[in-house]
């Protein structure tokens, strides 16, 4: 139940990241952080398409317009598979910087616009080498709209690029996390 509180407002925000004016930065959540993330992302500055990326607020589809980000995402083993809302970036939540195995990650989180339930997708990006990986999450067939989102067993999922053990760890803990 609790898990339910936090994604429903974690959507909040990310409607309301959405629909704020220009300029106007959105109202964030509290950070419900495992251990391997570091921060979220600090306030926004503008990023050139080949720079380092910006700290702020960045969300999936803002990610996807930087030439490096959108190759890395495009190279992708299973990318080519996933249905068009994650192209566009979908709804997310604020990218995350995360440590995993001492390295700087991006951690980009986004769902099927109006229907979050039934497909989410996590992506890590290294931009220092531009490796990227990450798990795709479909509701199985038949599985009712009001089940636990929380539940693995109710998911088809989808490994994208090469993610070793601790990746997957990492990602399914995000994707599943009771918090």
């Amino acid at each position: 139940m609790r898990y339910r509180l936090i994604f429903a407002l974690g959507l909040i925000v990310a409607c309301t990241a959405c629909s704020a004016p220009q300029g106007q930065a959105a109202i964030s959540p509290a950070s419900t952080a495992t251990p391997a993330v570091v921060s979220a992302a600090p306030a926004p500055a503008a990023a050139a398409a080949d720079s380092p990326i910006a700290d702020g607020p960045l969300y999936f589809g803002d990610l996807l317009q930087r030439r490096d980000f959108a190759a890395a995402f495009a190279a992708l083993s299973g990318a080519d598979q996933l249905p068009e809302w994650p192209r566009q970036g979908g709804t997310s939540t604020p990218a995350q910087h995360v440590e995993l195995n001492g390295r700087q990650l991006w951690l980009v989180t986004a769902c099927k616009p109006h229907d979050c339930p039934s497909e989410r997708i996590l992506v890590l990006y290294d931009e220092s080498t531009h490796v990227m990986s990450g798990v795709f999450a479909r509701r199985k067939p038949g599985v009712a709209d009001d089940v636990d989102s929380n539940d693995a067993a109710n998911d088809d999922l989808t490994w994208l690029g090469a993610p070793d053990q601790a990746a997957k760890g990492l990602l399914l803990g995000k994707l599943y996390s009771s918090e």
